[in-house]
């Protein structure tokens, strides 16, 4: 990415305080996916736009010795009265007028106050959280007041003074240093916590929030652009891919702390590719998506080596917990290499569930931005059921989900096999067993080393699957030998690749066909479907057998 020192014109103490502000919340808005859009001089002085609200800013730094007064707020200017009039005209113009004609949107209009000087006494009841503000006194004398001053002023909703008071707030920030300061840790937490990369603390936020402010202030054509609309409005998808490429951009050039599971397409190498995609072909509640997988044949020859070699580099991933991959002391290495070893060793044993679930896995690694939560997650019944893959899937503008994969590797009967899937996938989500998934899930995943979420929120006891289904993602990978395919490409016919597609498009319809058939419940469910037809299943797990074992 090619930059420019523009980025750090200007000493920092140049930059407005408003423009600070601005960035700082811009900043913010990265935290919260519910924040659409942050406008700079369009109603206010800066709207944040939430998917059902719109909180208009006023930043104030009108220099006094003293804090804000009532009087500061509902003052208004006035011009001499009209010929052979005796009073002059009051303009509607105070703070609180100008705030109130902001409130003309479709979404609900809330209200803040950023200054660096506090309040007094008597609009201290502004800087109580909302949530908080049934608990305190100061409301019913402070309204009596701005009614006064405001009479039955209203916006062009049709909201009055009270309910100004209902949805303000004040903000004290008492300085730029200490914006600045607040803005080098958010960059700095961010960077690591969503993305997995670490800043050198005493250089590269402060660029970044230097290219920030260059943006917002429009100062140079020469820095990286943040793409904006009429240079005013900066949407939170253009801005975290903006900060995005700041971060790893100045992150390359430093000590590659990372976490442990990177969500860096490049660095991700699928093990199968897809050659057919459906879905449309379902209108339920929940999503039903088809997809399938397929190997590559070279010289004519099915390429099962390179499957084996693909399971074998993902393996590490699947095998060792994070802690055990984070761990590089050079003292650890033999007794990782150890532990390696030994489960690898106890896989061979179950050589299918283990082909199946690495396939699975590094589908979604590399389809998704996706953190994995290692090991099986048995449920406590009679047959062991468990959980192959867990993935916490990222949503940079949506809430995060949780993927829960079943793997088969079927040689027999399909419509019997998928038959029994649908059994066993129904008892586990009926067992009682299966509600203790959500402390199975947050015990065994290591927040330390996984990038930042917001799962957690949907793993509480006292929440159910009903209650968050739009979160919730199941996907069944199935494998399956088929005659359309030969692992010699010259005895195939044709048209194989369009056979291939009906038949894994049948067995898609036969899988959802017989879920929603035994539970209209899973209509509601967000599924997908990993079909991967082979030429023959003994030859792949013979080869991947031999190749684990020579290791």
């Amino acid at each position: 990415m090619p930059k420019s020192d523009s980025g750090g014109i200007g000493a920092k103490k140049g930059f407005l305080y408003q423009d600070y502000v601005a960035a700082f919340y811009a900043l913010m808005m990265l935290y919260d996916k519910s924040a659409i859009a942050i406008r700079c001089e369009v109603s206010d002085d800066i709207d944040i736009v939430y998917d059902d609200r719109i909180e208009y800013i006023q930043v104030k730094t009108t220099a006094a010795d003293r804090s804000w007064q009532l009087g500061e707020l509902t003052k208004v200017s006035s011009k001499p009265p009209k010929t052979g009039g005796k009073r002059k005209i009051h303009n509607k113009d105070s703070i609180i007028h100008k705030s109130l004609d902001c409130d003309s949107d479709d979404l609900p209009g809330y209200f803040c106050i950023v200054s660096p000087r506090d309040v007094a006494k008597k609009l201290s009841y502004l800087k109580c959280p909302f949530n908080e503000r049934s608990k305190i006194d100061g409301r019913d004398a402070l309204l009596k007041s701005l009614k006064s001053k405001l009479k039955r002023y209203k916006s062009a909703n049709g909201n009055d003074v009270e309910y100004w008071l209902d949805h303000a707030k004040w903000v004290t920030i008492p300085s730029i240093e200490y914006i600045e300061l607040q803005a080098f840790k958010l960059i700095t937490t961010i960077a690591y916590e969503y993305y997995g990369i670490y800043l050198e603390p005493t250089r590269h936020p402060e660029r970044i929030l230097n290219d920030l402010l260059t943006n917002l202030i429009k100062k140079s054509a020469t820095s990286i652009a943040l793409r904006s609309s009429d240079n005013k409005i900066y949407n939170r998808e253009d801005f975290t891919s903006w900060f995005k490429g700041e971060i790893e951009h100045y992150g390359a050039s430093s000590n590659p702390q990372v976490k442990i599971y990177t969500v860096d397409k490049k660095k991700l190498t699928a093990i199968l590719s897809t050659f057919f995609e459906d879905d449309a072909r379902y209108d339920f509640d929940g999503y039903k998506q088809c997809r399938g997988l397929k190997g590559s044949y070279h010289r004519n020859e099915y390429k099962y080596d390179a499957i084996s070699n693909g399971i074998i580099k993902w393996l590490p991933e699947v095998l060792l917990r994070p802690n055990e991959i984070a761990d590089q002391s050079a003292e650890k290495l033999e007794d990782k290499i150890r532990l390696y070893t030994s489960r690898k060793k106890q896989s061979l044993s179950s050589i299918e569930e283990l082909i199946t679930k690495v396939l699975l896995h590094s589908t979604i690694r590399t389809q998704y931005n996706s953190q994995p939560i290692p090991a099986h997650l048995y449920i406590d019944d009679d047959d062991n059921s468990s959980f192959d893959n867990i993935h916490i899937i990222l949503n940079e503008h949506q809430p995060d989900a949780l993927l829960m994969g079943f793997s088969y590797l079927i040689d027999k009967d399909i419509p019997a096999s998928i038959s029994s899937i649908v059994k066993n996938f129904d008892a586990l989500l009926e067992s009682k067993a299966f509600s203790s998934r959500n402390e199975k899930i947050l015990e065994d995943k290591e927040d330390g080393y996984l990038l930042k979420h917001d799962i957690d929120d949907i793993l509480s006891p006292n929440t159910s699957l009903d209650e968050h289904l739009s979160r919730f993602k199941f996907a069944f990978f199935l494998g399956y030998e088929t005659d359309i395919l030969q692992c010699n490409n010259k005895d195939m016919a044709n048209d194989y690749v369009t056979n291939l597609k009906a038949e894994v498009s049948s067995h898609f319809e036969d899988l959802i066909n017989t879920l929603t058939r035994h539970d209209q419940f899973f209509e509601s469910l967000n599924i997908s479907v990993y079909l991967y037809p082979i030429p023959s299943i003994e030859a792949l797990k013979t080869l991947v057998s031999n190749n684990m074992g020579e290791l």
